[in-house]
């Protein structure tokens, strides 16, 4: 057991690592939007947000689709290209890109970073602080080509890739609760295989081994949010019979992955029975052995 615990915490900080857990598997965060995301999305995306930071509004409204146009579309426009600063960004890069299944709509989401700059306020030179913002674009196909069919933009307090991070501190009680379930889990899922792998059973053994490797059904928990989430139909498969498990993706949130080690348990009962069964006769053959008394 206590290696088994040394093991699952060694594991579990290598894997925390984001930057290493791409380059384990030969990416970098660059590359791994860039292979996620449509290119002709990505400068749709990009060009419109341009354009409207600009305040270029009759060439934005040409990209969008007719379902989002209303009357008070030229005032929403101008009010989110106020919330830009009128300097330019120091970087801009896509953080999130999804597709939902079956859909023709793709949601690109781009950061945008200022930098700190001089400002006169009250005659008075003032460095403002370093600011974020985030532009969110559906784009939508139709036929041969595509429109805008929505478009949000909104100030961050701090960049997504330090919002999303692993850290321990400054969590509540559901990230703490998250955590502790996943160790729990894992510990007695690595416990349990470690158990069968030392019980002679013959070539039952391997059968066992293999059962324990899928976990059924599966808890998420958003590091990030605190959010728990639940999937009744659900089968993971893992390298190692640890039930619980961390991914992430470029620069979304954590999140933990506890999947039932309903294997583990079967085993356990199937061992507590195989144990009893082999009991029993040995307690028979001793009553039958023992020396019988009687009063003639």
């Amino acid at each position: 057991m206590r290696w088994c615990v040394i093991l699952l915490l060694i594991l579990f900080q290598v894997r925390c690592d984001r930057d290493s857990y791409f380059k384990f598997a030969g990416y970098d965060r660059a590359s791994l939007m860039r292979r996620m995301t449509p290119q002709d999305d990505e400068s749709l995306a990009i060009k419109s947000v341009e354009l409207l930071r600009q305040k270029q509004f009759e060439q934005v409204e040409e990209r969008l689709d007719p379902s989002v146009k209303n009357a008070d579309l030229q005032s929403k426009l101008a009010a989110m290209a106020e919330m830009f600063p009128t300097r330019e960004p120091a970087s801009i890069k896509t953080v999130d890109a999804s597709h939902s299944k079956g859909s023709s709509t793709t949601s690109v989401t781009l950061e945008y970073e200022f930098s700190p700059a001089l400002t006169a306020v009250d005659g008075k030179a003032e460095l403002s602080s370093r600011s974020w913002f985030l532009a969110q674009v559906f784009i939508q196909k139709k036929g041969e080509g595509k429109t805008i069919a929505g478009l949000f933009v909104r100030p961050i307090s701090e960049s997504v890739e330090v919002y999303n991070e692993f850290t321990i501190l400054d969590k509540g009680v559901s990230q703490y609760a998250g955590l502790l379930l996943a160790i729990l889990v894992s510990v007695f899922g690595l416990y349990v295989f470690v158990l069968c792998a030392r019980t002679e059973t013959g070539k039952k053994k391997w059968i066992w081994l293999m059962l324990m490797v899928p976990g059924v059904c599966r808890l998420t928990v958003n590091w990030t949010t605190g959010h728990w989430s639940f999937t009744p139909l659900s089968v993971q498969v893992k390298l190692l019979p640890l039930i619980a498990n961390v991914t992430c993706t470029a620069y979304g949130p954590w999140m933990l992955q506890i999947t039932g080690p309903l294997g583990a348990i079967a085993f356990l009962l199937w061992r507590k029975n195989r144990v009893f069964a082999a009991a029993i006769p040995s307690q028979v053959r001793g009553s039958d052995s023992a020396p019988t008394q009687s009063l003639v």
